[in-house]
């Protein structure tokens, strides 16, 4: 609607009667709250707007709980205290938390469309132009006018699009014909748009915030499995060092055993019960059984330092060249653990493994998108209503010509009576709109369909297949359960009897039917059986810890929370 057609609708609205006047205002009444309410529900608190500006707050953690472990200059640890240290402090864990608040910040963006904008404008323009004509009300006209607009587009979650402007416009002229000099118009529009076929619900805006959310949802069940792998990998390095442990005890074992053959050789020796020749051999055996420890010693310490890694120790000042004392024995070990049938564990794990949800959440992120592009295929037919008013005021001024008279006397105004007429809506317009979109082909939205349905079919393949390793890893974590726990018996008969060997050889040698060589080398054959009861044992630890990966039951009791962040 021009100026000039509202500013004559203005005037014409002034001559009606009272009861046109009273359903107006209730009318006004209705859309000042509607005009009203959309900003306020539109816009956050003022302490929103400073916050903004700072973002998320996202703290780096400090190492925490190493203190409490040290006793007496010594970092004590059990496998529970060394996994609960991990999970607080291990840096690899932490950024790994960080790709949830990273998924959590495109929920954010996907708000995007939801988001008012409002606008404001001035503008000001001084026109000086000749006149023509007598009736343009001076031989010289010079007009400034002054425009002020302000605008807010909102598009709500249920579908609708909301426009609502104001603008003001004052201008003054030297023309002797305007009464209304300056002149001061007001105007307030509307626009409420609701499509009826094409995005009816809005999904094309809230697909992606629903993705986002669900994304958010996958993110945090992979951090979780991510997680769940490095404890079980942090648990199986801890029981390696364990292992190395053990194989310091091992070889001190074996050093001892040789040193006291050389003595009882040396002694020989000295008796002339032993040739010079044999005597190398036992002092050969002592000093590649003292290599053999010093091997060990130095494999332990490095096993230590990859643990103070792990759980952050190398960072804190006091701990970082602090001893180690872990303190389980594989020798010790509770009684073993039945295994559950195969079935059950196989249930166990599709039921609770967090990579097969987010599988399964990914084929309805798919579907998703499918619906959207079959939904942008529809036609488009949008409704729209449209309404608002205006005002005029001003300072009027006694004026005459050919063109009629205007008001006898000086009569002052301003905005204060624009904006009474504009809001009591003496002069309104209002109506409504229909427009089709018809898409004639939809080439884009039939790719992006395609693309849907392929990538479900690929994500469900790919569950499949996450499916089948999961029945791999439960079964092939049964086998090596089952085998740790059938080698500890085997090696512990392997032991006694490797024992009794040594014991039976070194009473023959000592009687003179035995050789050194055979002492040694039985003694060696000890050596190495102790080694691998500590490798069944420790090995059965870490397939315990595999099993429970497998199956879904590692983090129970350990207190490991993947934090979801809340996000509307």
């Amino acid at each position: 609607m021009s100026d000039v057609a509202r500013m004559a609708a203005c005037s014409r609205a002034r001559l009606g009667n009272s009861s046109r006047a009273t359903t107006r205002r209730e009318w006004c009444a209705w859309l000042l709250v509607f005009t009203t309410a959309i900003p306020a529900a539109a816009f956050p608190l003022p302490g929103v707007f400073t916050q903004r500006f700072r973002g998320a707050t996202v703290r780096v953690r400090n190492i925490e709980g190493v203190r409490e472990h040290v006793e007496d200059g010594k970092l004590r640890l059990r496998l529970k205290d060394f996994l609960t240290l991990v999970l607080a402090n291990n840096t690899e864990i932490n950024i790994n938390r960080l790709d949830v608040l990273t998924a959590a910040n495109f929920i954010l963006a996907a708000h995007a469309p939801f988001d008012p904008n409002l606008t404001a404008g001035f503008n000001t323009t001084r026109n000086v132009s000749p006149s023509f004509s007598q009736i343009q009300g001076a031989e010289t006209l010079s007009s400034l006018a002054q425009n002020s607009q302000i605008n807010l587009n909102q598009n709500l979650p249920t579908g609708q699009s909301v426009t609502v402007g104001f603008n003001a416009t004052r201008t003054s002229t030297n023309n002797q014909f305007q009464f209304f000099n300056p002149s001061i118009f007001t105007g307030l529009n509307f626009v409420v748009t609701q499509p009826l076929l094409q995005n009816r619900t809005n999904l094309q805006f809230r697909a992606p915030l629903e993705i986002a959310r669900t994304q958010l949802l996958i993110t945090s069940e992979q951090s979780e499995a991510r997680i769940a792998d490095l404890v079980a990998a942090a648990g199986r390095q801890y029981w390696d060092a364990i292992e190395a442990r053990e194989n310091i005890r091992v070889a001190e074992q074996s050093r001892d055993l040789a040193q006291k053959s050389y003595e009882r050789d040396q002694m020989a020796l000295e008796l002339g019960a032993l040739p010079k020749l044999d005597i190398f051999q036992s002092q050969s055996q002592v000093a590649q059984r003292k290599v053999a420890v010093i091997q060990a010693q130095y494999a332990y310490r490095d096993a230590l330092d990859g643990l103070r890694r792990l759980m952050g120790a190398d960072l804190v000042p006091e701990t970082r060249d602090a001893e180690i004392v872990l303190e389980d024995d594989p020798a010790s070990l509770p009684t073993l653990s039945p295994i559950e049938p195969f079935d059950e564990a196989f249930a166990h794990a599709m039921r609770n493994r967090p990579e097969l949800s987010s599988a399964r959440r990914r084929t309805s992120i798919d579907d998703l998108n499918a619906r959207v592009a079959r939904n942008s295929m529809m036609t488009r037919l949008d409704l729209s209503a449209l309404g608002g008013g205006s005002g005029l005021g001003g300072n009027q001024v006694p004026a005459s010509g050919p063109l009629g008279i205007g008001p006898s006397r000086f009569i002052a105004g301003g905005l204060g009576d624009s904006l009474g007429q504009l809001f009591a809506f003496n002069a309104p317009f209002y109506g409504f709109a229909l427009q089709l979109t018809i898409p004639v082909r939809s080439t884009a939205a039939q790719a992006s369909l395609a693309d849907a349905l392929v990538n479900k079919a690929r994500d469900q393949y790919q569950q499949r297949q996450l499916e089948q390793q999961v029945i791999q890893e439960v079964k092939l974590a049964r086998n090596q359960l089952e085998m740790a726990t059938s080698q500890i018996e085997a090696a512990k008969i392997a032991r006694d009897l490797a024992q009794k060997t040594v014991e039976a050889e070194q009473q023959k040698y000592e009687l003179g039917g035995g050789t050194v060589f055979e002492v040694l080398q039985v003694q060696n054959n000890l050596a190495s059986v102790e080694s691998t009861l500590v490798s069944a044992y420790t090995g059965y630890q870490k397939a315990l810890l595999n099993y429970k990966r497998a199956v879904w039951t590692l983090l129970e009791g350990m207190g490991i929370v993947v934090e979801t962040p809340k996000v509307r």
